[in-house]
């Protein structure tokens, strides 16, 4: 029996596809596998058939996810169907069940384990890399690749995504750095095709062209600036036309947490979405969880939740994580009707709905505002068609006539997707596990391993080709030109030189003085030079087919000259030789390496992966063992907390700030650390004080100012995880000041901040 007709026809009730089963052979022959294929067209039935032949044979499963909110959604899927004994969940928030048949973790958590606890991976067949495109990401991406190098050789990944444009690229380099097959399964059919518009309230659903023309008209037209509110089109006139095409459920993507909440009100205020049964049904629903979550008495819950019994919801990374869950439960249940939400609803959240809406066609990035991507685009679009229900799915730009900005609109077409790019970087963690686990000559290998050199050297290769046929083809070209057609027989050159004459001749007449004696001198002897020429005898088909050909040449010569530079620019061997030296040399200055072997400190920060650096400083200073329980939660919360616009240092902070702004201030300026790897803000700092006392989340609310509840809730988690690395580090050397930290922990980790699985 061949390994295709071992593959059932139906698995969990579904009818596999082609390329299901595909993927599923290669794995089932040991290969890798990378799956390239739209939302909604059964991606996670792979995985689920591996995770399932993998436990029948007695091996495990890791599977990573880009975010916390994914790992904590799949970990309750998988509980579901194989049981709470069988499942595990590590991130940093949580430890369950960490050697489990199949453990859930975030793709960070996978490449801190490859670094410093491989035998943890004993027994493991396969990492699933889901959202693998993160790859491609400015921040993070870098963690994918190292997670991909410093995987174990016999450990094969099944990495899925909507979209990877360059797949078979990104599959030759896990091949040639882990030496065994990747196999590329591609699907780019989706089980519900979409429709793409613009809209705009005078054109309705219409393309970026036609709106274009509309503008253009009615400024012709009328004659007037499309200032006024009048030619402003609102999500409340797209939704209104949505609707009306019976196009609900729809989520609108709003890139703004603000707008996100003050768009759902204005839509309230208009419009209910359910009946009356549904609405109490909602209700109840609403109830029930926030007082399982015992967010009940909050205002936003109840903000939240007069919304949510009209069918109209709102998402994002400010809001509770217990008001989140009751939005995407009922969203789930199908009695949210209208959805705004941000774009981390895109990641992972399995909710198809009928309509996509974009408010706008860029978005806020943490800096600036910027055109989206056209594989952010289409990651969010993605969503649009319910699988067995809807015909096709729409998804609607919003346009705006008074600031329409065509170069913003993303592309329509998946094939304009951009392809994946290496985003490597070396983090000061990095370097020092590199001199933890390998020799010199090892990391000068590891560094050459990665997806950035092996880009460089296709791309070093392909510029070398368009050269080498380009130059072959100048020389050509070269070989035909007219022998005479930069000297004064062509007439070409020569009318060019009768132009050149006849202009000093007209500027003669206007000068003066000594200087006419020196221009009719050149005058005379340009004349005579030209008397003397004997021109070619080339009519006016062969000057126009002469000067063709030039003009062919010339562009071609550029385009060689460009070629060569491009080539010579790219570095490939070596390309982050620099970058280890920089910061191998701040490393050694800091006192945590020394000949490439680890020194205290540096042994300290291998186990620490946030503000490595900052965190190992305050450690060794012994700021941590000089403060209170409470006042090190305060302290701890301020490390990699990154400021929201308007945010400002608070007063009255419960410890001295002065000794950790000495020690921000000396690996800035005096080691050259980036300000990014020394990063430290305690907006935090007074609510953290107090939930360590024991105040009630409620009370501390009242103290919180323009501090969104879920930004409060993840900057405590994150000072949870920041506090579990450091006890870590420390629990051998220093059990003093772990059992300190455990009581941090316990004192933050509670009530509303605790994780519920």
């Amino acid at each position: 029996m061949s390994l295709l007709t071992a593959v059932p026809e139906y698995y969990r009730e579904f009818k596999l596809d082609d390329f299901q089963k595909q993927a599923i052979v290669e794995l089932l022959k040991g290969n890798s596998v990378l799956v390239s294929a739209p939302t909604g067209v059964g991606k996670t039935l792979i995985a689920d058939y591996l995770i399932d032949a993998a436990i029948q044979k007695g091996d495990r499963i890791i599977y990573t996810a880009p975010i916390k909110a994914l790992s904590n959604q799949k970990y309750k899927e998988f509980k579901g169907l194989y049981g709470s004994e069988r499942v595990g969940i590590v991130t940093g928030d949580v430890v369950i069940n960490s050697e489990a048949e199949i453990c859930l973790m975030t793709t960070e958590i996978f490449r801190n384990i490859l670094h410093q606890d491989r035998p943890r991976l004993d027994g493991i067949s396969h990492v699933i890399f889901d959202e693998i495109h993160y790859l491609s990401d400015e921040e993070r991406g870098t963690v994918w690749e190292e997670s991909i190098i410093f995987m174990p050789p016999e450990m094969r990944l099944l990495g899925l995504s909507a979209t990877i444009p360059n797949a078979k690229e990104l599959a030759d380099w896990i091949s040639e750095i882990k030496e065994h097959q990747v196999a590329v399964i591609l699907k780019k059919e989706r089980a519900v095709p979409l429709e793409h518009f613009v809209f705009e309230k005078h054109t309705g659903p219409t393309n970026l062209k036609a709106v274009m023309k509309y503008r253009q008209e009615v400024i012709e037209r009328e004659n007037v600036s499309l200032t006024g509110r009048d030619w402003e089109s609102s999500h409340l006139d797209l939704i209104k036309y949505v609707q009306r095409q019976k196009g609900l459920p729809c989520l609108y993507f709003v890139f703004s947490r603000r707008l996100c909440e003050i768009k759902a009100q204005e839509l309230g205020y208009q419009k209910s979405f359910l009946s009356e049964a549904e609405s109490q049904k909602a209700d109840e629903i609403c109830e029930k969880l926030s007082a399982e979550f015992g967010i009940a008495d909050l205002k936003t819950a109840v903000q939240a939740k007069s919304l949510l019994i009209k069918g109209i919801g709102y998402h994002h990374a400010g809001l509770l994580p217990g008001v989140k869950e009751i939005v995407e439960t009922l969203f789930g249940m199908g009695l949210v009707k209208v959805m705004y939400a941000t774009e981390t609803f895109a990641v992972g959240i399995n909710y198809p709905v009928r309509s996509v809406c974009f408010d706008s066609p860029s978005k806020f990035d943490g800096v600036t505002f910027r055109p989206m991507t056209n594989l952010e685009y289409f990651q969010m679009a993605g969503r649009a068609g319910r699988r067995g229900i809807d015909i096709k799915g729409s998804v609607y730009i919003l346009a705006d006539l008074r600031n329409l900005r065509p170069a913003e609109f993303p592309a329509t077409s998946q094939d304009e997707i951009e392809e994946l790019k290496s985003r490597f970087n070396l983090s000061y963690n990095s370097v020092i596990n590199l001199n933890r686990n390998h020799d010199a000559d090892e990391i000068r290998l590891i560094l050459n391993e990665n997806f950035a050199t092996f880009q460089a050297r296709n791309d070093k290769k392909h510029y070398e080709l368009l050269l080498q046929n380009d130059s072959r083809k100048l020389e050509y070209l070269g070989a035909e030109l007219c022998r005479d057609r930069e000297e004064p027989r062509c007439p070409i050159v020569y009318v060019k030189l009768r132009q050149k004459l006849k202009k000093k001749q007209r500027r003669f007449k206007f000068i003066k003085g000594r200087a006419r004696t020196a221009v009719a001198a050149e005058i005379e002897e340009l004349k005579n030079y030209l008397a003397a020429v004997q021109l070619r005898n080339c009519g006016d088909k062969q000057q126009h087919e002469c000067l063709q050909q030039i003009q062919t040449w010339t562009e071609l010569n550029q385009k060689v000259a460009s070629l060569q530079e491009r080539s010579s620019q790219i570095v490939i061997s070596g390309r982050f030789s620099d970058d280890l030296h920089l910061k191998t040399e701040i490393l050694e200055d800091l006192d945590y390496l020394k000949d490439g072997q680890l020194l205290p400190r540096g042994e300290f920060a291998a186990q620490i992966y946030t503000q490595e650096l900052l965190v190992t400083e305050l450690y060794f200073n012994g700021i941590f063992h000089e403060l209170d329980p409470d006042q090190l939660n305060a302290l701890i919360v301020a490390v990699d907390y990154e400021p929201r616009k308007g945010e400002f240092y608070p007063k009255h902070i419960p410890f001295d700030p002065k000794p950790v702004k000495t020690i921000v201030r000396n690996l800035v300026y005096r080691y050259g650390v980036d300000e990014n790897d020394a990063r430290f803000h305690p907006s935090l700092s007074n609510l953290a004080h107090r939930w360590s006392q024991g105040c009630s989340f409620v009370d501390l609310l009242k103290e919180a100012g323009s501090l969104q509840e879920g930004d409060i809730v993840q900057g405590f988690r994150r000072g949870i995880d920041i506090l579990r690395q450091i006890k870590g580090a420390c629990a051998n050397q220093d059990p003093i000041l772990a059992s300190k930290l455990k009581d941090c922990m316990d004192r933050m980790d509670r009530d509303i901040i605790e994780v519920n699985l």
